[in-house]
């Protein structure tokens, strides 16, 4: 059941208390979940539960998400890029598999391209290394302009719903369970902070995907208006050890609206390192 199977650890890491759900057994080998903006690690729970007889999976909080702190100011690319170092080493994850989604991709690769930094894996979920999207822009776009605040819990539903069409309903209801909170005026508000929005950075990566050495995959759901076909193949490309996975069935949501081909993905990816 979803909900069932978690427990949750946090650390500090330089005044910031940061927050991970962790699934299965510390002795297996570790898998580093990294979500996208305004998500949080729960966010990645049935793919978690789907992985976790074979590994210890642990989900990070982001700052500024989730259970982590809030910290207005400290929301750069360099301070998420460490909040990955830091978990590692907080944990002790010895050469662990990297799973990132939108900013968490682009984080995971980022400290994946670093030098001496041991990782086994890197799964890229539906995103590129550009400065410029003109699909992110307009999700940003639409961030600002709403509030993040809902009256019922079927608007959060509906919003979520929005953006991840293909979704079952069930898995839109626990993504609208975890991804907010009671608000103190009643009706139910994210659980993030809303300056990171505002804080928000996105260097170009091409360079740091270009020193990434480990064994790759790149995930994009074929609805995906983000992450396109052209610059999915570029990605391909320009890393002689990646792969590319183009699927059916979702688009930038793509490993909650078909789980199941998602997470038949990163195990045959897996199994062939």
């Amino acid at each position: 059941m979803i909900g069932d199977k978690f427990n949750q650890i946090k650390f500090d890491h330089l005044g910031v208390n940061l927050s991970c759900s962790v699934w299965g057994n510390k002795s297996n080998p570790p898998l580093l979940l990294l979500h996208g903006l305004q998500d949080c690690g729960r966010s990645w729970e049935i793919f978690a539960q789907s992985m976790c007889d074979e590994y210890w999976v642990v989900a990070l909080d982001s700052r500024g998400h989730g259970d982590s702190d809030h910290t207005p100011g400290r929301y750069s690319f360099v301070d998420y890029v460490s909040d990955v170092e830091a978990t590692i080493l907080n944990l002790s994850l010895v050469n662990p598999i990297l799973v990132g989604h939108s900013a968490g991709g682009r984080y995971a690769f980022s400290y994946a391209a670093q030098e001496n930094k041991k990782v086994k894996a890197l799964v890229v979920v539906d995103i590129d290394p550009d400065s410029v999207n003109e699909s992110s822009g307009s999700m940003f776009d639409r961030y600002k302009e709403e509030s993040g605040e809902w009256k019922t819990f079927q608007e959060v539903i509906d919003r979520i719903w929005s953006r991840q069409p293909q979704s079952s309903l069930e898995m839109v209801e626990f993504q609208a369970n975890v991804m907010t909170k009671s608000a103190d005026g009643g009706g139910w508000v994210l659980k993030r902070d809303r300056n990171l929005i505002y804080e928000y950075e996105r260097p170009d990566l091409w360079d740091t995907w270009r020193r990434v050495d480990c064994p790759t995959v790149v995930v994009r759901g074929r609805q995906s208006t983000l992450l396109t076909h052209e610059t999915a193949v570029k990605m391909k490309e320009e890393l002689p050890h990646c792969k590319l996975a183009e699927l059916e069935g979702g688009g930038h949501w793509f490993y909650q609206e078909s789980p199941g081909s998602f997470e038949s993905t990163v195990k045959w990816f897996l199994d062939s390192i």
